[in-house]
């Protein structure tokens, strides 16, 4: 628990001592999001779910998973094109024109801000985690994990916005998201089981 709190704390730490900028350490969380969501969208794709109850569409079963797959990625998708779009109003001003394509994002953020290295073991890390979700029974659990991560920079783009109008600062936003994922990464399981038990039985009713 104390190496978790301390591994999610030293990103606050090093906008607050070392000068980190707020707006790069948010695009490190949402770029960790966009590989997660990546390997989700390739284990729902090749995924043949077993589990008649689970919440993504029995009805595709034996059939391949290219149609939930093209589901979650247009719709998560969605979301995090937006997300990028409010951090980037909200923090992205002294980074003009990076948003302009593909290339130049890469070339100021993953690049020119080092972001490659622990991005790329992040990478590595969840296609290790691939290979368990995508022998079980279901996809539900790795589903419900990436809109789990969604939700939290929802929450974080929504407050984080009260306090740059508010105090003229993002730092609640930061500590908001650090928060946050730190309760994630401390209590996943049960958050990942109890949403798996919940969803079904609202979308039953």
């Amino acid at each position: 628990m104390v190496l978790t709190i301390l591994a999610n704390a030293l990103p606050l730490i090093g906008v607050l001592l070392v000068g980190w900028d707020i707006y790069t350490l948010l695009v490190y969380y949402w770029c960790e999001t966009l590989i997660v969501g990546f390997w989700t969208v390739v284990t729902i794709a090749l995924h043949r779910d077993t589990d008649t109850e689970g919440r993504w569409r029995p009805e595709w079963r034996g059939k391949g998973g290219a149609a939930p797959a093209l589901t979650v990625t247009l719709h998560a998708g969605f979301f995090m094109a937006i997300h990028l779009f409010l951090m980037n109003s909200l923090y992205g001003d002294r980074w003009p024109g990076h948003l302009d394509s593909i290339q130049v994002f890469v070339a100021t953020f993953l690049v020119g801000q080092n972001l490659w290295p622990m991005l790329g073991g992040t990478f590595l890390q969840r296609g290790l985690i691939f290979w368990g979700d995508y022998r079980a029974n279901s996809v539900t659990p790795a589903t419900i994990g990436l809109y789990l991560r969604i939700i939290v920079m929802q929450v974080v783009i929504i407050f984080g916005s009260l306090g740059v109008l508010l105090a003229g600062s993002g730092l609640l936003g930061v500590l908001l998201l650090v928060a946050m994922k730190t309760v994630l990464d401390l209590y996943w399981p049960r958050l990942v089981a109890y949403a798996s038990r919940v969803l079904p039985s609202r979308s039953a009713a």
